[in-house]
């Protein structure tokens, strides 16, 4: 293999890892994780409300651990994190579909508006768990913002969608994943 190939390959491999880390860990998750835990803040004093799972999510959720465990047995490591990512984007959707910002000033929506950020919380604190193994430093910190205790370690038992009932105190955290700038070769 010729150097100028080599040097092709990495650049392109470089280049598709600082695409994807910039799309899905930067804009998907790291924006759903900001973004819910400011709602949580600004609308419900930082707490998250006791509710019940919203039914439009929890079918998405149903079963999400134990799919993602057979995966990773059969060494299917893309394919468990494409399980999961699903879950990322259609949390990002049902922000979109349940527009909190609009139920929040309407206060006969109190209670959907709990329900819906009871959902998110809870989404967001099932996939961080499961994406834990590989994100170990950011999902504890992202969990921690979601008040889960640190001596209360993450365990695949524990993802199951409205395991955890409201009342935790949320906190606010700097960006999980700073978008990276792409450099140009010298």
């Amino acid at each position: 293999m010729t150097v100028a190939k080599t040097i092709e390959i990495i650049s392109s491999s470089t280049e598709g890892f600082e695409a994807r880390y910039n799309s899905e860990l930067a804009n998907e998750y790291g924006n759903l994780a900001s973004r819910t835990i400011a709602m949580i803040d600004r609308y419900r004093d930082g707490r998250v409300p006791e509710a019940q799972p919203a039914a439009a999510l929890a079918g998405d959720f149903d079963g999400l651990a134990d799919t993602v465990c057979a995966r990773l047995d059969r060494i299917e490591l893309s394919l468990a994190l494409e399980d999961v990512w699903r879950r990322v984007r259609r949390l990002n959707q049902y922000v979109e579909e349940e527009a909190p910002w609009n139920l929040a000033k309407d206060e006969s929506q109190a209670a959907r508006l709990d329900e819906v950020l009871y959902s998110l919380a809870e989404g967001l604190r099932v996939v961080t768990v499961i994406l834990y193994p590989y994100l170990p430093d950011t999902a504890l910190r992202l969990l921690a913002a979601l008040g889960q205790s640190a001596d209360d370690p993450p365990s695949l038992e524990d993802a199951r969608f409205g395991a955890r009932p409201g009342g935790a105190q949320v906190e606010k955290l700097p960006p999980l994943f700073p978008k990276v700038e792409a450099v140009e070769p010298a």
